[in-house]
């Protein structure tokens, strides 16, 4: 009997339905006319305030990231505490000479007209390319290492 008591006295100071379904319906803007042309005015853009732009700038601005990697990378290379791995060391020194030497490998780069500059351009823009991934991979290792002394 409490519990049957209990239930409907709950049920009871439950909100009417209709009560909301109204401030619903009062809140709610009117239904637009779909006969008519769109208009703008309509619009509510969201501006966001100056920290948020600097915030989102300075993640997202990736010459900024490059140069700070740069700077790590001649760090890991000078710092004699550090021991590069024989892989990369010697990916990067064949890579080195591959780019020095690129005039002699690649296809017409001996030739001396615009197409076979610009194919040797070309092949230098891929040696650089990789060589800066297998430096960046050690360098993701050197911060690793830096972590581990702190």
């Amino acid at each position: 009997q409490r519990r049957v008591e209990a239930l409907e006295s709950k049920v009871a100071s439950l909100p009417d339905a209709r009560q909301i379904d109204e401030r619903i319906k009062a809140n709610l803007p009117p239904p637009v006319d779909p006969t008519q042309p769109p208009t703008f005015k309509d619009l509510a853009l969201p501006i966001p305030d100056v920290d948020t732009i600097v915030s989102t700038a300075r993640t997202t601005w990736a010459l900024v990231e490059v140069f700070a990697e740069i700077k790590l990378m001649l760090w890991m290379l000078l710092d004699r505490r550090y021991h590069m791995g024989w892989l990369t060391r010697l990916a990067a020194i064949g890579l080195v000479i591959a780019f020095m030497l690129s005039y002699l490998w690649v296809p017409f780069g001996g030739y001396d007209n615009f197409v076979s500059r610009m194919i040797g351009q070309a092949g230098d823009l891929v040696l650089g390319l990789i060589l800066f991934m297998v430096l960046m991979f050690e360098t993701r290792r050197y911060k690793e290492w830096r972590k581990g002394r702190s």
